[in-house]
């Protein structure tokens, strides 16, 4: 029997390829578990999920970005930390994960409650929810999660705790609640349970109030991290801290506690950092700190300490970081001091009454220092070159507000990393000297209100990094040099005032285009302001941007201090002239017009240009100085009317337009209404207005009316009582003066009075 084979079909083709596709859905379908399918779920309900494109049918759920899973496919971890999502966690199954350890979503935008089934994750070890926008109360049923150890739910938007519900297991090594909106007392969930395991508790940056609990020690013996800062606790650091053995950091800054260190805290031979700053703590600094020999990090700044530094300090031989600045301390340095040879950041600024003799040489052997500061004190003497050993590393330089002598000591231009340099208000004397090195690494140079001479220094002349430069209140002469603006592209305060600088504005100031606050005032500089302002363009970005900020940050904390005129006063800035915007010409020999460029710079907040030899009219366009809060002209040759649109001015605050030659009426409108002092327009002979209550010739409008009616009415009455006066002194001498002088008037006038004597005597003898 012959075989007959089935000739194929023209459809198994097809059959086969779709029996292939099945297959490979199929498979595909089983890579998707049902723990996968709750998370695609979840990630339909997120905003913006691009980052989760792998999550998708066509991967198998353990190959998904940010999933892990165990040996039998469960998934056992979600890393989706700095993933760009949003979204909120409803739609989250949580009782789909048997399995899962850890999940980790910071550094997103969720946004919502923390979901109160999240208690079904009874294999949840870590939680990661820091850095979202989370609100609501934190649910008590994260209590429930039996083998958490690790709960992160700072940097939220979290209100409430539900004290009476919330019992944390005591497995919990690690709570971070800080940078939240949480208050009341100190949670009551610590107070009522022991946590032998917890090793690290965050309250900071929170509201919560009142005492620190006295028993600390016995709940959470194991401490190594407490931080309490940002809060608003009270009353004194309880005692029975110092039985913390483990405590590594301890962290009570920002708060408003009083009282002294207890001396007890020298038993806690493990404490690396220490910071109580920021609070209104009294009294010496205790010797006993000194035995802390571990000790990292000291920061008692911000406080009420008073008394001279313990010499003990000096056994610190460790320490990185000594912050004792803002204090009422007393005495010198001790020279034990020497002996710390890991010194990083070293301040004991605004201590007003530290100081005497310092030996600033001492110091030489601090090799890793980055601050130096001991800004406002009453220290004297000179800098050694031996100073200028003190580091390959030193970054910020202030010895600024002391007493301070000798000459300029040229070996600090051979500081290679120094970023920011503060000499200012000393008694410094002579030139400042050249340097043969690169000082490319200066941003901040402030030598102000020394005694230095010499020309403009040229020692900087290739810092093109520089940011700010102060060499106001000395003795400086020459001329600006020209060089000024290709050498310092970034700067952004320049201050030369009250020195004796001569000849004109070199053009080149114009090239400064990120310049904010210009000072040039009080020297001899001439000619006319030539320079084309409207290059500085930082001033008018300023408009539509938040101010970026001067930041000298780690290595200058105090960011100085300069002086500025400010609505006609002298204003000591510190850390807001970085959000000041000025030009100050005033008391030079400055002549010509003010060139309508000038005023084309909206975002400016104060211009000065009054004590100088300008003429001509007030610019049109002054109207274009949007932002501007003060504005002096004064003292000047200014002439013709006050522009109208100075009253579009809408934030002017100082206005000081007298001792010119202006004339015409005086604008009235906005802001102008509640600048109502007449001397700021005094010494303009010509001007009238309702500011100096002269009336403008020719004026209809009705205050004006008013006044002039009074006026008119008071001459009217004037001219009435001279017209008496004069009627009845005409009438007396026209009748008398004719009697006495004409002899036939004088008969008949006579006669007259004679027969009407008769008459009247007549009838008398009648009656």
């Amino acid at each position: 029997m012959q075989l007959i084979h089935p000739q194929p079909s023209a459809m198994a083709p097809h059959f086969l390829c779709l029996s292939t596709t099945f297959c490979v859905l199929l498979c595909m379908a089983r890579a998707i578990s049902p723990e996968g399918e709750a998370l695609l779920r979840w990630k339909d309900t997120l905003l913006n999920s691009t980052s989760l494109n792998s999550w998708s049918h066509t991967n198998a759920t353990c190959d998904w970005d940010g999933v892990t899973c165990d040996h039998a496919d469960h998934v056992t971890g979600i890393h989706l930390s700095i993933s760009g999502l949003n979204g909120t966690l409803d739609a989250f199954s949580f009782v789909s994960f048997r399995h899962l350890e850890v999940i980790d979503l910071s550094f997103n935008n969720l946004f919502g409650a923390i979901p109160t089934n999240i208690s079904l994750l009874v294999t949840l070890t870590t939680l990661y929810l820091d850095d979202n926008y989370l609100v609501g109360a934190i649910p008590y049923q994260l209590t429930k999660l039996p083998k958490i150890t690790v709960l992160w739910l700072q940097y939220n938007q979290l209100t409430n705790l539900d004290a009476a519900n919330f019992s944390v297991s005591p497995s919990l090594q690690n709570i971070f609640l800080f940078g939240n909106k949480l208050t009341g007392t100190f949670p009551q969930f610590i107070h009522n349970n022991t946590f032998v395991g917890l090793q690290e508790l965050d309250l900071s940056s929170n509201a919560f109030s009142g005492l620190i609990p006295e028993n600390l020690q016995d709940i959470a013996p194991n401490l190594s991290h407490l931080d309490l800062s940002s809060n608003m606790f009270s009353g004194h650091i309880p005692r029975s801290l110092s039985k913390l053995t483990k405590l590594y950091l301890f962290n009570l800054a920002e708060n408003n506690l009083t009282g002294g260190i207890p001396t007890e805290l020298r038993n806690i031979s493990t404490l690396g950092d220490l910071d109580l700053s920021r609070n209104m703590f009294s009294g010496g600094i205790p010797k006993e700190l000194g035995q802390l020999g571990g000790l990292d990090v000291l920061d008692l700044s911000w406080n009420m300490f008073s008394g001279e530094i313990p010499k003990e300090l000096g056994n610190l031989t460790l320490l990185s970081t000594m912050d004792l600045s803002w204090n009422m301390l007393s005495g010198g340095l001790p020279r034990s001091f020497s002996r710390i040879q890991y010194m990083q950041t070293f301040d004991v600024g605004n201590n007003l009454h530290l100081g005497g003799d310092i030996l600033l040489e001492e110091f030489s052997n601090w090799t890793c220092v980055r601050l130096f500061n001991i800004v406002n004190n009453t220290f004297t003497g000179s800098i050694n070159p031996d100073f200028c050993q003190i580091g390959g590393s030193l970054q910020g330089l202030d010895l600024s507000g002391n007493l301070l002598s000798g000459l300029f000591p040229g070996c600090l231009w051979n500081l290679d990393h120094l970023t920011y340099m503060d000499l200012s208000r000393n008694a410094f004397v002579g030139d400042v000297p050249t340097s043969m090195v690169d000082t490319s690494s200066l941003e901040y140079v402030h030598l102000a209100n020394n005694n230095f001479t010499g020309f403009f220094p040229a020692a900087i002349k290739n810092s093109k990094r520089l940011v700010s430069l102060d060499l106001g209140g000395n003795k400086f002469s020459g001329t600006i040099p020209t060089w000024i603006g290709a050498s310092f592209p970034l700067i952004r305060i320049l201050r030369l005032r009250s020195n004796m600088f001569h000849g004109s504005i070199p053009w080149q100031v114009s090239q400064l285009s990120h310049v904010q606050l210009l000072d040039l005032a009080e020297n001899n500089l001439t000619g006319s302001i030539v320079v084309s302002f409207s290059n500085f363009t930082y001033i008018n970005s300023m408009l539509d941007m938040i101010p970026v900020p001067i930041d000298v940050g780690y290595y200058a904390p105090h960011g100085g201090q300069m002086d500025i005129v400010w609505k006609g006063h002298d204003y000591i800035f510190m850390r807001s002239i970085a959000l000041m915007t000025g030009i100050d010409l005033s008391s030079n020999s400055l002549s010509g017009e003010i060139p309508s460029e000038l005023l084309n710079l909206e975002g400016i907040r104060f211009l000065n240009l009054s004590r100088n030899n300008l003429s001509g009219p007030i610019p049109r366009n002054i109207g274009n100085l949007k932002d501007v809060e003060s504005l002096d002209l004064s003292w000047n040759k200014l002439s013709g009317p006050i522009p109208s649109s100075i009253s579009q001015l809408m934030f002017l605050d100082y206005l000081n337009l007298s001792n010119n030659l202006l004339s015409g009426e005086i604008p009235t409108g906005n802001q102008l209404q509640t600048l109502n002092d007449p001397s700021i327009y005094s010494n303009n002979l010509r001007l009238c207005g309702v500011a100096l209550s002269i009336p403008c010739k020719n004026d209809s409008s009705p205050t004006r009316l008013v006044g002039a009616t009074k006026v008119h009415r008071d001459l009217e009455t004037l001219w009435l009582y001279y017209s008496v006066i004069a009627g009845t002194v005409f009438g007396f001498w026209v009748w008398f003066g004719a009697l006495f002088f004409c002899t036939i008037w004088r008969f008949a006038f006579f006669s007259c009075i004679d027969g009407l004597y008769q008459k009247f005597m007549r009838k008398m003898k009648g009656t």
